[in-house]
């Protein structure tokens, strides 16, 4: 997401005035229509990047004529998009509204409530991945869709995206190193593209399937915060911030992890090990392991984890996709545990997977140091007394160096 200095500058004004502005798209993503300045107070939108499904939204509107009632035909009914946008007016130029795009969804569960007084519609917004879920459509044609042995994940995950399910704007990236399908993938009856999607993604550890505010489909690695931008720094937060907390989950850390994938027709398994060896992390495992908390992973999805190469021919290339694996569950299941929560005034551009910089005030505390912590999570209330709140990771490096 490429920002404005216009949409930059607005972030930090100390008084706002806030404009709505919801675009209606037919499934071609061609415009319909457009509604301005009607959203009521209280709607949401959420960001999660953990989440199948990471965009959703909770608008409440006022229609401005009958073709907008939930009805057969009508401008919010089911075969249609609308993609949000929330606007600032710029102080600094003749109060121009600078507006950011907050989303592209579907129409999920809309309701009407009309009365004496007041006439309101109510529309929970889901992203595109909802069309693979099953959610609205994504249910498999035929018996059986087949991924063959050999076929490369890219090919295969374009070949669903394109052909499948009928999505013309995707970004499809090509893991590195090149993986291919470890054996002949086979999905029945009753499937859906989702089944087969996150197959194919979970393959490579820490890649990542999405759709952007723009209805774009993406296959990436996951952004771990390595040699990244900085997307936002105190610039930002000293104007916005109103409070934060910090939580700690203990039963969900683990700190060492093994991982074991399929077992070979000659009885070796690809088996991988990682651990929190940064002694500067709150869960760092010790020097003699003191404080290891260990967790074995192994069947069902871990079965997916192939060798590379012959066992006889090169150990590392074996147990690459373990290892990787092995990398990742340690940074969800520990790195990603070292989380802060900012309560904010709203700043309607931020995304997750982005790295910040953050001084986080302490009274008790005057020496802190500016820290750097990933966006995993946004929750927003619009309006003129909306919050936002943001889930943040502490940043480590996602590969430790066992």
């Amino acid at each position: 997401m490429d920002i404005t200095q216009e949409e930059y500058r607005v972030a930090k004004q100390s008084g706002r005035t806030i404009h709505t502005k919801i675009n209606i798209l037919n499934f071609d993503f061609q415009m319909v229509d457009e509604i301005s300045g009607v959203v009521l107070e209280g709607s949401t939108y959420s960001i999660d990047a953990t989440s199948d499904i990471r965009r959703t939204c909770n608008i409440s509107l006022i229609p401005i004529d009958s073709s907008f009632d939930i009805e057969f035909g009508s401008k919010l009914w089911m075969d249609k998009y609308v993609q949000v946008f929330i606007g600032i007016e710029d102080s600094k130029n003749n109060n121009e509204v600078v507006y950011s795009n907050i989303g592209l969804y579907l129409i999920n569960n809309p309701s009407q409530v009309y009365d004496a007084t007041n006439n309101t519609i109510t529309i929970s917004g889901i992203d595109l991945m909802a069309k693979m879920t099953g959610m609205r459509n994504g249910y498999l044609e035929g018996i059986t869709y087949q991924v063959l042995y050999g076929t490369g994940i890219k090919q295969a995950m374009t070949a669903l995206v394109k052909d499948e399910c009928g999505f013309k704007y995707f970004s499809i990236d090509q893991p590195n190193p090149t993986i291919l399908a470890p054996y002949d993938m086979s999905w029945g009856l009753g499937s859906t593209a989702y089944n087969i999607l996150s197959q194919l993604r979970d393959i490579n550890a820490g890649y990542q399937t999405y759709f952007d505010q723009d209805g774009i489909f993406w296959f990436n690695q996951i952004p771990s915060g390595a040699n990244e931008q900085v997307r936002v720094d105190d610039d930002i937060w000293e104007k916005v911030l109103i409070s934060y907390k910090k939580d700690a989950d203990y039963e969900s850390v683990k700190n060492y992890i093994e991982v074991f994938g399929k077992t070979q027709d000659d009885g070796h398994t690809p088996y991988g090990v990682a651990y929190e060896n940064n002694p500067e992390s709150p869960f760092y495992v010790g020097e003699n392991m003191e404080n290891r908390i260990r967790i074995v992973l192994s069947g069902g999805e871990y079965d997916n984890i192939y060798p590379l190469e012959d066992y006889s021919v090169n150990v590392n290339e074996f147990n690459s996709l373990a290892q990787q694996r092995a990398n990742y569950e340690l940074y969800l299941r520990c790195r990603l545990q070292d989380q802060i929560e900012l309560t904010c005034v709203p700043v309607y551009w931020l995304d997750v997977n982005w790295l910040v910089n953050i001084t986080l005030p302490n009274k008790q505390s005057p020496n802190v140091q500016k820290e750097q912590y990933i966006i995993k999570k946004i929750n927003t209330t619009l309006g003129v007394n909306g919050t936002q709140s943001i889930t943040m990771m502490k940043y480590y490096p996602l590969y430790p160096s066992t």
